[in-house]
C-alpha cells in the first residue's frame, strides 16, 4: 500500500541515524500502553479507546514482534508478539483478563533525537485480535508469545448455534429435545393453508 510521508519524516528517515518506537495498545478490561523504546512517550492514537494522549510505557517486558508484511491482497495475516514471562506483571496481565478476541494494534513512530515525534511521523503497523498464546520457559528465560492474527481471521468461522445435537449437547448435556429435530422438519408445511 502506497503511504503519503510527510516530507519531514522523510528526512528523518534518510538521516545517517535512525530512531523507530513501535508503539502498541493491548484493548483488554482496560486499555495498557507499550514501547518498544527506554523511556515513555506520549501518542494520542486514532484507536485508542478514551480521548486525549496515552502514555506508552516503557516498561522492558516487551521483546519484540514478527515480521510484518503488507501487500495489496486480502489475506490473513498474524504475528506473535513476545513478551518476557520472568517478571510476573505482563503474564498477570494476560491470565487474569479475557484476552482472547481482543483488539492489539501496533504503531511505529519515526523518532527525532530528543525521541520527539508528530503525527505525521506515526503510521499502523498491524491491527488484529488476540487468537491464542503460550508461554515457554527454558532453563534461563522465560517468554510470553501472544499470537496476533488481522481483522480477516474469523472470515469464514460460523458464529451462533445450530439446530442439531451436538450443538445442543453443549450447553445442555442431559438435554434430548434436538434428537428429534430432523423428524420436526417433516411436519411443517410452509405456505399452506
Amino acid at each position: 500500500m502506497t503511504r503519503a510521508i510527510a516530507s519531514a519524516t522523510q528526512t528523518k528517515l534518510a538521516d545517517r541515524q535512525l530512531f523507530v518506537a513501535d508503539l502498541i495498545e493491548l484493548h483488554l478490561s482496560s486499555t495498557k500502553y507499550f514501547t518498544s523504546t527506554n523511556i515513555d512517550l506520549s501518542y494520542d492514537s486514532a484507536t485508542a479507546p478514551d480521548a486525549g494522549p496515552n502514555t506508552y510505557l516503557a516498561q522492558g517486558q516487551f521483546l519484540q514482534f514478527g515480521q510484518i508484511t503488507e501487500s495489496r491482497d486480502v489475506r490473513v495475516s498474524s504475528v506473535d508478539m513476545k513478551f518476557t514471562a520472568v517478571d510476573l506483571t505482563t503474564l498477570s496481565l494476560v491470565v487474569n483478563n479475557n484476552f482472547i478476541d481482543k483488539r492489539v494494534v501496533i504503531y511505529r513512530a519515526v523518532l527525532g533525537e530528543d525521541y520527539s515525534f508528530t503525527d505525521d511521523d506515526v503510521w499502523m503497523l498491524f491491527d488484529g485480535t488476540v487468537t491464542g498464546y503460550h508461554i515457554e520457559e527454558k532453563e534461563n528465560e522465560s517468554v510470553l508469545t501472544l499470537t496476533i492474527a488481522s481483522q480477516f481471521a474469523d472470515f469464514m468461522r460460523t458464529s451462533g448455534r445450530q439446530s442439531n445435537p451436538s450443538s445442543q449437547n453443549i450447553h445442555f448435556s442431559s438435554d434430548k429435545g434436538m434428537d428429534f429435530s430432523p423428524q420436526i422438519v417433516k411436519d411443517i408445511k410452509w405456505g399452506r393453508a
